[in-house]
């Protein structure tokens, strides 16, 4: 065999192993693929059997009285607790809030955890300025949205910019006139790998 076959021999050797390599990686790589959406698909199905349970609850338990504080005003808590008794380490990450809205409720943009409006050290509006007011919200950023109840003390943080009047809030209902849309639960799960929520309309 002359050099030039043994070059190619080595060049066909070597790709062959390249595509091999590559087919490897590529059915490792779907496989994961795979395992994650089962996984999330897994969730999901939980999530959905977990809410059509709780629903059915709270259609068949008496309402809450508005006269009474946050505590007591939330008698269905034994009845959904029930929906976790074969999952008692799930209801240990699980808790649920009871949210009515405030039509007065501010939602808040402020800055971020690096303390300056949009990316911190970065002229994220291209003005020429670095952290001016301008650059609240951001894109990529980290500032972030936050509620603020109606009888809740307005914000300190500076700047920041009020984008809307009315949103869901927790707690007791400080206000007389019927609002605009039901009260709801928000149903929030943390556990060690994973994490989910979703709304129940009362």
């Amino acid at each position: 065999m002359n050099k030039g076959d043994q070059t190619h021999k080595l060049i066909l050797i070597g790709t062959i192993g390249a595509l091999m390599l590559g087919i490897a990686v590529r059915s490792a790589s779907l496989l994961r693929a795979h395992a994650i959406a089962d996984e999330s698909n897994a969730v999901d199905s939980q999530m959905e059997n977990l809410q059509k349970r709780l629903q059915n609850i709270l259609r068949i338990t008496e309402q809450p009285d508005p006269d009474l504080d946050d505590a007591k005003s939330f008698p269905m808590q034994d009845e959904l607790k029930l929906v976790f008794q074969d999952q008692p380490e799930l209801l240990g990450r699980t808790r649920f809030i009871e949210q009515h809205f405030d039509p007065s409720a501010r939602v808040r943009l402020l800055p971020g955890l690096d303390g300056q409006p949009g990316t911190a050290d970065f002229d994220d509006n291209a003005n020429g300025v670095v952290d001016d007011a301008g650059e609240l919200g951001a894109t990529f950023s980290d500032d972030l949205c936050v509620v603020e109840a109606s009888q809740a003390p307005t914000n300190s943080i500076e700047p920041s910019i009020v984008l809307q009047r009315g949103a869901y809030v927790a707690g007791k209902k400080h206000f007389t006139e019927p609002p605009p849309h039901p009260d709801r639960i928000l149903v929030l799960h943390q556990g060690q790998d994973d994490s989910w929520s979703f709304m129940l309309d009362r």
